[in-house]
């Protein structure tokens, strides 16, 4: 192995070096030709990458090198090496999909969680040789898979494994990732057939998964196959096995096409419910599912979206009510900044900015529908406890404040008593959460610039302010750094560091 793994280095390393100057010597394109062929040999070498052999790694940059160099050369040049080379790149593609199959179940099974990793991260690596390929190949690339995948997954004659369906639509989702394909007459075609897949392995389910996710920009231009994909999505999120791949689909489907969704945004807010109530997914693909809710539920009409912010968020809020009515303790805390969690990422996405400052009310001040328990946001929000999770709730204000804007109104009250009862950037509050505190004022310059300077000329500049070694000369300044200060998130945090430092008596290191 040593021997194939220098030959292998040598190969490539004088392919790398001198691509453009053998490419230029067309009267040697023989022995050049001979090079590409044993560095094609290389890349193609039998067994499973890392666990038999580690050779083929070392040739995948070439080939980028390669098409790189063809295609810079003059125009005589390259339209002669673009077809004598185009055999090469097809070969290519069938090498490196026969490299990114999975083995077999049980084979795979015994492969170490450091095996599976370096395999993961080689794919990865095929994935992008993929998409440089189809620079070369064009879109007769992708008529090549579609026509493969298609006879395997039709033709009841034959016996496919799930790998050869796995990895075509590996090498669909590597192209459309990066590549535009809203041009290409065959996706239509790839949609179709992705019902028809039989999904027999957690592997090829989430490459399908996978795949309709980098077909989002395509579905948000073709609006009726949104009815062929999504089903298969839904019914992927409640699987745990699938749910990286699931939540990540949904994700982009909502975020590309979320004008497109009212006709699906009941089934969509339905599946997401139950999978929440259930606790199928683990907490950061969660917070991934209510970010896809908030794209969803920003282009809602305004009369629907509020009964289906009551119905998804209602038991979270009841629980989040319960949970701040309890003395703190370890135990509850985790499901306390869960929840908020869940909200911040809502509000995160949730972009009503064209309601106007309907907005705000429409979220946080109207009344309960009648079928929905009675919750009211701000008196939750009122009644959290700073201690247990000031970033948090921080988070919350700061995601609300971005998205809603004048809407904000309702918050602002319980806003001001949550900083007061965390004692502000004073010196009484942990040096840990003045980078929450940094970033709520950040956004507050920004979008409420006129109210926060009266706030904080009512605060700072009181004879009641309570640190009385820090002059009013200085508080003078500090008032001016953060209305200044409106995009730059780092430099506010250290202009906030700089005054809670000199609050508490520290020496500012510069």
């Amino acid at each position: 192995m040593e021997t194939s793994h220098g030959i292998c280095r040598v190969a490539v390393a004088l392919g790398e070096t001198h691509c453009r100057t053998l490419l230029e010597q067309a009267e040697h394109w023989q022995d050049f030709q001979a090079l590409v062929s044993m560095i094609l040999f290389c890349t193609g070498i039998p067994g499973h990458y890392p666990v038999e052999e580690t050779c083929s790694s070392l040739t995948l940059t070439f080939w980028y090198t390669l098409q790189d160099d063809v295609t810079s050369l003059e125009a005589g040049q390259q339209t002669l090496y673009l077809q004598a080379y185009r055999p090469v790149f097809f070969q290519l593609v069938d090498v490196l999909l026969h490299k990114s199959r999975f083995p077999g179940h049980q084979a795979y099974a015994s492969w170490s969680a450091g095996d599976k990793e370096q395999f993961r991260i080689y794919r990865v690596d095929i994935s992008d040789t993929l998409m440089y390929v189809y620079d070369f190949l064009g879109p007769e690339l992708l008529r090549n898979m579609y026509d493969r995948l298609g006879r395997l997954v039709t033709d009841p004659e034959l016996t496919a494994q799930w790998q050869d369906v796995e990895v075509l639509l590996f090498g669909f989702q590597s192209i459309a990732e990066t590549e535009d394909v809203s041009y290409s007459d065959i996706i239509p075609g790839l949609i179709g057939l992705m019902p028809l897949i039989p999904v027999t392995s957690i592997q090829l389910a989430d490459t399908l998964m996978f795949t309709i996710g980098s077909l989002g920009e395509w579905l948000a231009d073709h609006p009726p196959m949104l009815t062929r994909v999504l089903p298969v999505v839904l019914r992927a999120l409640s699987d745990p096995d699938l749910s990286v791949s699931s939540v990540s689909a949904l994700k982009r489907i909502c975020r590309e096409c979320r004008r497109d969704l009212r006709p699906h945004a009941e089934d969509i807010l339905a599946a997401a419910q139950e999978v929440l109530v259930q606790q199928i997914h683990k907490s950061a693909q969660c917070m991934w599912l209510m970010q896809a809710l908030g794209f969803l539920l920003s282009a809602q009409p305004r009369e629907e979206v509020l009964g289906q912010l009551f119905s998804l968020l209602g038991p979270s809020l009841q629980d989040l009510e319960r949970l701040a009515s309890e003395a703190p303790s370890s135990s509850n805390r985790p499901a306390l900044l869960h929840i908020l969690g869940l909200l911040t990422n809502l509000l995160s996405t949730f972009d009503r900015l064209h309601d106007g400052p309907a907005s705000g009310r429409l979220l946080f001040n109207t009344p309960s529908p009648p079928d929905c328990s009675p919750v009211s946001m701000v008196s939750v929000f009122e009644c959290v406890h700073p201690p247990w999770s000031p970033q948090a709730a921080c988070a919350v204000f700061e995601k609300s404040l971005k998205n809603l804007l004048h809407g904000f109104g309702p918050l602002v009250d319980p806003l001001c008593e949550l900083i007061g009862r965390m004692y502000g950037v004073g010196g009484q509050a942990p040096q840990s959460l003045m980078e929450s505190f940094a970033d709520v004022l950040l956004c507050l310059s920004r979008h409420c610039h006129a109210p926060l300077t009266q706030w904080l000329q009512d605060l700072l500049l009181s004879a009641c302010f309570p640190v009385k070694h820090v002059p009013l000369e200085q508080r003078e300044n500090f008032c001016q750094q953060i209305l200044r200060e409106q995009t730059n998130k780092r430099r506010m945090r250290d202009i906030v560091k700089e005054f809670s430092q000199s609050c508490r008596g520290l020496q500012v290191d510069y």
